[in-house]
């Protein structure tokens, strides 16, 4: 996976835990994650955050439609699932996979051997950890 770009699939409420993982991890290994929260141009992040505007008060199309480009233009996605609800991770592991990207998951919430999980993804990693420690000797070997 070194050098390559995946979408960072993850649910809303654990973007501020997932980013500084994420921030960490590209300097660790040298993989680009699209973190679709902060990397596109996602103004309407900010207004929830300052509470000017209701978390679901959103165009559907309009984030739906970025967000699939953003998959499309990356080699595949890396998704956590950790037991916060997030409908649009499992859509855009779903997505994904429609569109022959490999989907490499990082399931904390115990759920690892689900079987739609384990259709739709290439490999499975029970840990931020595991997932570090495979991409991060890779790197070394590399």
């Amino acid at each position: 996976m070194l050098g390559t770009t995946f979408y960072l699939s993850h649910p809303w409420k654990s973007r501020a835990y997932v980013r500084k993982w994420e921030l960490n991890i590209e300097k660790q290994t040298g993989i680009t994650l699209l973190n679709p929260f902060y990397d596109e141009p996602r103004r309407e992040v900010d207004e929830i955050d300052n509470g000017t505007r209701e978390e679901y008060d959103l165009d559907p199309y309009m984030i739906v439609q970025r967000d699939i480009a953003a998959i499309r233009r990356c080699e595949g996605v890396v998704a956590i699932i950790d037991g916060g609800t997030s409908y649009g991770t499992i859509m855009e592991i779903v997505y994904a996979f429609s569109m022959g990207k490999p989907v490499y998951l990082i399931c904390t919430n115990g759920q690892e051997k689900h079987p739609w999980l384990r259709y739709h993804c290439l490999t499975i990693f029970t840990s931020f950890k595991e997932f570090e420690d495979v991409n991060t000797q890779e790197k070394s070997n590399n």
